[in-house]
């Protein structure tokens, strides 16, 4: 009968500790995902990681890739290898990776924000469930 008990006990609070567990890292996911949602052109982890914050910076990328030093070292003139897009035509295509940025950060952002609400409601059951029981058989032993 105490093993019986003891076993019990032992695996109510292990459903306990890995659900507080759980409950601990979903709200650093839940966090996370706010400051994403909060600044979708600065999110880490998401985008091409190029500077989308501001057109100048993008700008000096675009043009910098058009005139890359192996091209130069190469003998290739940037000129008459690639195109050197219009300023109207940066602009263009600043603007919409930068839609398609925050477009990409806002549902990766809001899904994670539903699945570790979801996981924290979860968690938090199974906790309070498990506690109770545990409750209860230490009452009754």
């Amino acid at each position: 009968m105490e093993r019986t008990n003891r076993i019990a006990q032992v695996y109510g609070y292990a459903v306990c500790l890995v659900a507080i567990i759980a409950v601990l890292i979903s709200v650093t996911q839940i966090v996370n995902a706010g400051f994403n949602l909060a600044s979708p052109l600065r999110a880490e982890g998401y985008g091409r990681g190029g500077p989308l914050t501001s057109y100048t910076a993008y700008k000096r990328e675009q043009l910098q890739r058009v005139n890359a030093p192996e091209r130069v070292r190469a003998g290739i003139a940037a000129r008459d290898s690639v195109a050197v897009p219009t300023d109207a035509e940066i602009r263009q295509m600043f603007e919409d990776e930068r839609l398609e940025q925050i477009g990409n950060v806002r549902f990766r952002a809001m899904r994670t924000l539903v699945t570790s609400t979801l996981l924290i409601i979860i968690a938090s059951g199974l906790f309070f469930m498990h506690w109770r029981w545990l409750r209860r058989e230490d009452q009754t032993a």
